[in-house]
């Protein structure tokens, strides 16, 4: 029987491994330790002992699934690797669209891409042709998808 432990336990361990260091290897490898531990317990106890092995295998996988699912984001270490996006203040590409033929302010140099600073917000943009220094007045000449391209103000036709 410690061998099938061995195996259980090992396998638990990998799987757990792998919510916290991606890369499929080593849930790979849990799996396989799982399989195994079954496996052996089939063997060597019979089909009623390995279906009640797999039966608990299969209760033990929901239970965990529900508790990464529900518990383990309220606690300290899952909200540190959330991620929470308010979609309210994200940038979209339709809110970019209404800085066309906007004035603003070089903040970083563009050459060609680079920093800018228009009605209050920083937004990144690329330089239409040419580079554009540090602290220039630029305009906005076009919005393709989330790309801003501007252009120095005194460049622009009046």
């Amino acid at each position: 029987m410690s061998w099938i432990i061995l195996f259980a336990v090992l396998g638990i361990i990998l799987v757990s491994l792998e919510l916290f260091l991606p890369g499929i290897v080593i849930g790979v490898a849990g799996g396989v330790c799982l399989a195994i531990a079954v496996g052996l317990t089939y063997a060597k106890y019979g089909a009623g002992a390995g279906n009640l092995a797999l039966a608990a295998l299969a209760i033990a996988s929901a239970a965990g699934m529900l508790v990464w699912l529900f518990v383990f984001p309220r606690t300290r270490s899952g909200r540190s690797m959330i991620t929470r996006l308010d979609l309210a203040e994200s940038k979209s590409a339709d809110s970019l669209d209404a800085l066309l033929h906007r004035e603003g302010d070089a903040l970083t140099p563009l050459r060609p891409a680079g920093t800018v600073h228009i009605e209050g917000r920083r937004v990144d943009a690329v330089a239409e042709s040419g580079l554009i220094g540090q602290g220039e007045r630029i305009r906005v000449v076009r919005v393709e998808g989330n790309r801003v391209f501007v252009r120095k103000l005194a460049n622009e036709p009046s």
